[in-house]
């Protein structure tokens, strides 16, 4: 994984050149002309299932799948099943276009569900909005929200500012005065350090440096050996789990003896277990799932796992979200999903948690308001998620323990 892949534009030849053509039940930029009696509604995934996202990617393109079966089992979407194509996004923006373009080309999708990295989620979107493809992601950029998207981009992850504030809000809790900042370089690394700046000098304290890093290096000693001339109480990263792995490990052994505070998603058991004693005391946050929500047992069950991580649930909430989108206007575009969406997820409405629940009441002529698993599910007009909170954890004994949330 390079520095190309957090950079590189996609051209305006290379997004033409990714126009799929018209085939059968598809009309001009992948409007179905007519969905034929029974004719599977084509969706697909982009997950990471390489690259810095692996760890996650698997799950959330499983997740997706066993929710797609219990949709076809019961009947589909008025009698029209769901057909699934899955790529790999690789965590790559590269590969992640290649990957779409074959999605949309080729398999026909209308929508393309749970990209991952930010970069990955700008590198596609002009592809999906060029063919009226409905993308909606885990990503957190704030770049996606400025996108001129013809509201075909969606996502459940809360923004890099909105997550930048909710550090500061930790920092500003466990007394931190005196902190420092070290990201990597990606689209979401500035916005994300500018709100939480702005937000630490707000009651007080000092951001003593920020530095910006390269990825793929074997050592960061030159970068550690410059944040801790500044003597930081506490050091945040903003990172993936390879390049946060040796800078925890090389944070230890030059005698760092205060907090240090990534994402759920680089801060992560893997990196635990990789570091060992280095990692004890570490602090991690990340979107919190909704535990009492009735779907948060339901993934459970299907999964067979316990504590799904939130890319996994928000996974759910992407499919449920369309399905129900779908169901509710009988168009089977990515134009009626995105017509419909804030229609069955944005309150007021009957409160649902599954596909199941929404479609029961949709037959009985209700507005439905889709809570997920992730959490409230409302989007403003931008097609980012209104509400959120996070979870913090702390390594002790080589696990990661949940400390508290932190609601914004």
């Amino acid at each position: 994984m390079g520095d190309e892949i957090f950079s590189k534009a996609v051209s305006r030849r290379e997004v033409i050149k990714g126009m799929g053509a018209t085939a059968l039940g598809v009309g001009v930029l992948g409007m179905p002309i007519h969905l034929g009696a029974q004719e599977p509604i084509r969706i697909g995934t982009l997950c990471p299932l390489t690259g810095a996202g692996g760890v996650y990617g698997p799950n959330m393109q499983k997740i997706i799948t066993l929710v797609v079966d219990k949709i076809n089992s019961a009947g589909g979407i008025h009698g029209h099943p769901i057909r699934l194509f899955h790529e790999d996004g690789q965590t790559n923006p590269d590969a992640a276009v290649r990957g779409a373009r074959k999605l949309i080309d080729v398999n026909k999708v209308i929508a393309i569900l749970s990209t991952w990295s930010s970069a990955v989620t700008l590198a596609i979107a002009p592809i999906c909005i060029e063919n009226k493809v409905l993308s909606i992601s885990v990503s957190g950029a704030p770049e996606i929200s400025d996108l001129k998207d013809d509201d075909f981009v969606f996502r459940t992850q809360p923004t890099g500012i909105v997550q930048g504030e909710a550090c500061a809000e930790f920092t500003r809790e466990k007394g931190a005065k005196r902190v420092a900042f070290m990201g990597l370089q990606h689209p979401a690394a500035k916005p994300f350090l500018e709100a939480y700046q702005r937000k630490v000098t707000s009651w007080g304290g000092t951001l003593l440096d920020s530095l910006i890093y390269e990825a793929n290096k074997a050592s960061y000693r030159s970068e550690v050996t410059r944040i801790l001339a500044h003597k930081p109480e506490l050091i945040m990263i903003l990172g993936f789990q390879p390049d946060c792995t040796i800078l925890v490990r090389e944070l230890y052994k030059a005698g760092y003896k205060g907090m240090l505070l990534g994402t759920s998603y680089s801060f992560n058991q893997k990196l635990a277990d990789d570091v060992g004693e280095a990692a004890e005391g570490i602090y991690n946050y990340g979107p919190a799932p909704d535990f009492g929500s009735p779907s948060y047992a339901i993934v459970e069950k299907l999964l067979g796992i316990k504590d799904p991580d939130p890319y996994v649930c928000q996974s759910f909430d992407h499919i449920n979200l369309v399905a129900l989108a779908l169901a509710a206007g009988k168009e089977y575009s990515g134009t009626g999903i995105k017509t419909n969406i804030r229609k069955i997820a944005n309150r007021p409405g009957v409160v649902v948690h599954t596909f199941e629940e929404g479609m029961a009441q949709l037959k009985k002529g209700q507005k439905i308001n889709y809570e997920g698993v992730s959490g409230p599910c409302d989007f403003d007009e931008k097609g980012d998620v209104i509400k959120t909170q996070f979870l913090v954890a702390q390594v002790k004994r080589g696990k990661f323990i949940n400390m508290g949330m932190i609601k914004l």
